[in-house]
């Protein structure tokens, strides 16, 4: 399984007009083939910061949401809207328990 956890500064003026797109990229992300969960969050403390965690069944699959039109126009999307190019980190895990 691969999990990413990207994150994003959006400029305060950005903020709150991102949210519907990162909801429709949510959502059409969710239907990508390998796509086990795509979610988006906004931080409490600070209102411009954004995350988002997905889990994929593999990194051909990441891969390929990656090339997916849906995905190339959220980045697109994103010039003058961002304070700083987002982080993404991506982990590949070969176990993955519930917390006992």
């Amino acid at each position: 399984m691969i999990i990413v956890i990207a994150e994003a500064h959006f400029t305060a003026e950005a903020a709150d007009g991102v949210v519907a797109l990162l909801a429709s990229t949510a959502a059409a992300s969710r239907g990508d083939k390998g796509c086990i969960d795509y979610r988006f969050t906004r931080d409490t403390e600070d209102p411009t910061l954004f995350f988002s965690v997905e889990k994929w069944e593999s990194k051909a699959d990441l891969d390929a949401h990656m090339a997916a039109p849906h995905t190339q126009a959220l980045l697109g999307s994103l010039e003058g809207k961002v304070a700083a190019a987002p982080v993404i980190t991506v982990h590949e895990v070969s176990a993955s328990n519930p917390y006992s």
